[in-house]
């Protein structure tokens, strides 16, 4: 993965939660209200948050970063505790690429397009994040 660039690996439109999107990078983390922007179609987002995994946190294995100021988790169940250590499993796999959970959501409140899965997006550097 270029440095500068996300990378999205999924993308869900959660009504009355936004966009969680699953984004892959090589950078130290993405603080709140950075921009990302699609190079071909200039379409833009921002990010509004680091999604946590629910399932590392208990593991005490999530990554975090300290510019990610903002976050949330989701947590999943499991039935046995064998699908628990797999889905953590899983999840560490994910982290050792790159990959990530956050809420994004368009610049253009009447924007109703999410970004494509596979689609690289250029992370636009702003004087407040030096990202």
């Amino acid at each position: 993965m270029k440095s500068g660039f996300v990378k999205i690996i999924e993308c869900f439109n959660i009504p009355g939660i936004g966009l969680l999107t699953e984004l892959q990078h090589n950078e130290n983390g993405i603080p709140p209200d950075t921009e990302i922007v699609d190079l071909k179609t200039e379409t833009k987002w921002i990010i509004a948050k680091r999604v946590l995994s629910g399932t590392l946190l208990i593991a005490d294995s999530e990554i975090m970063f300290d510019c990610e100021i903002k976050s949330k988790h989701i947590s999943n169940s499991f039935k046995t505790q064998k699908d628990r250590e797999i889905a953590v499993e899983k999840e560490l796999e994910r982290r050792k690429h790159g990959i990530y959970w956050y809420l994004i959501k368009p610049i253009d409140k009447k924007q109703k397009v999410k970004p494509e899965i596979g689609t690289e997006l250029k992370i636009k550097t702003t004087p407040q994040h030096g990202v």
